[in-house]
């Protein structure tokens, strides 16, 4: 589990309409942290170093790279000299913003300068932070997470979800109940809750088995409704999923680093999620582009229509088109670095929104590295995704030599 008050949080997992003023909501929503610490060594084995930019040295220059974690302060407690060559871009994994005392720059998730000015009123000692909204804290990798060639669309509806409450799937069940009473026709979810050597639903987490519960009090059969995979792999089979699938749906109204909505735009796939999904973290902005999908209110009937509308009219959305106008690895990282005033000053013919067409950039990696920007950028190098925080420190503190 992540540090702090997560009872907190349950009060919106279930309620959209919390009656609150909106900086008590922000409170609550900065009181649980998904992030790593020190005091949590049962979870070292999961911390994550993606590398945005490596350091380089190139033409008398040495230019910083920039890396994000959600274990920002472990690193640079166990690697004292690792602020010397690196950037360090924090983010939560949930709602929160980063809790870290050592990044340099926090993911706000989404662009809500109401919220933004709330934190840097509430946390002075924090103020000074980089906050950039960054939608795609996991780095997703937008060529391999990509539309694969499948027979036909024979998945009606996707849900990639965790059998936990905050994901509400037995909202979404009654969606399905309620699209068959309507519109006459039984629509099927493929339901993906990611779990480790299942044998069967009466073995799986209390939690899980307690959503499974009211999912078969809404169904005589749950199965005639849902195809339950138990687990996917991630790079193999997960696109092919996306790919097989005709609209994807989350039923969530509080989340934080959430990868569902992204990796289905990524693979072409329509999206549906709630209205009041996220709503007091986004504030005006969008969970997804214009033209990737659409939003119902929260209420199975409305999800129903909303699903129906979607289904009749297949053309309509361009998700991965929309999605890729504004967000994957190259708009992460022109956006992260067009944030800190760093890269312009000391990057030769730097523009805005184009660092990862910067020429300079791209021969001090090939240099460096022996590949281009974009190989390093897209995981070619065996240090653009390090795992571990064993494995990382022996890898960085050889790479920190240079």
């Amino acid at each position: 589990m992540g540090q702090g008050n997560y009872e907190r949080l349950r009060q919106y997992f279930h309620n959209p309409n919390v009656n609150k003023p909106l900086e008590e909501i922000y409170a609550d929503l900065d009181a649980y942290t998904y992030e790593i610490f020190e005091n949590q060594p049962d979870r070292f084995d999961t911390v994550s170093f993606f590398v945005v930019l490596p350091p380089v040295r190139y033409e008398g220059r040495l230019i910083k790279g920039l890396y994000l974690s959600e274990s920002v302060d472990l690193l640079n407690k166990v690697l004292p000299q690792l602020s010397k060559y690196f950037f360090a871009h924090a983010y939560s994994m949930y709602a929160a913003f980063p809790w870290s005392n050592t990044a340099d720059s926090y993911s706000s998730i989404y662009d809500n300068p109401h919220r933004n000015r709330w934190f840097r009123q509430t946390y002075p000692e924090r103020a000074n932070k980089i906050l950039i909204s960054c939608y795609d804290s996991d780095f997703i990798n937008e060529y391999v997470i990509a539309p694969k060639p499948v027979p036909q669309k024979d998945i009606d509806v996707l849900c990639v979800s965790r059998l936990s409450e905050e994901k509400n799937i037995p909202a979404i069940a009654k969606a399905l109940k309620i699209y068959h009473q309507k519109y006459g026709k039984k629509i099927k979810m493929t339901l993906i809750p990611g779990f480790h050597n299942f044998k069967s639903i009466d073995q799986v987490d209390a939690q899980a088995r307690e959503q499974w519960r009211q999912i078969e009090a809404i169904f005589a059969d749950p199965f005639d409704y849902i195809n339950l995979v138990p687990r996917a792999e991630y790079y193999q089979q997960i696109p092919v999923y996306y790919s097989s699938a005709k609209v994807a749906v989350l039923g969530s109204l509080l989340e934080g680093k959430n990868r569902f909505l992204s990796e289905a735009m990524s693979c072409n796939v329509p999206v549906i999620c709630f209205q009041e999904f996220n709503q007091y973290v986004r504030g005006e902005d969008g969970a997804f582009p214009e033209g990737a999908g659409l939003y119902a209110k929260f209420d199975p009937e409305s999800l129903a229509d909303t699903i129906h509308t979607v289904l009749e009219n297949p053309t309509a959305f361009k998700p991965r088109l929309t999605y890729l106008k504004s967000r994957g690895r190259k708009n992460f990282m022109n956006t992260c670095l067009d944030r800190y005033s760093y890269y312009q000053e000391n990057v030769p013919d730097y523009v805005r929104g184009q660092a990862f067409n910067n020429l300079w950039l791209d021969l001090a990696v090939q240099q460096n590295y022996q590949m281009s920007l974009s190989d390093f950028l897209y995981g070619r190098s065996d240090k653009s995704h390090l795992r571990g925080l064993v494995n990382i420190y022996k890898i960085l503190n050889q790479w920190l030599q240079f």
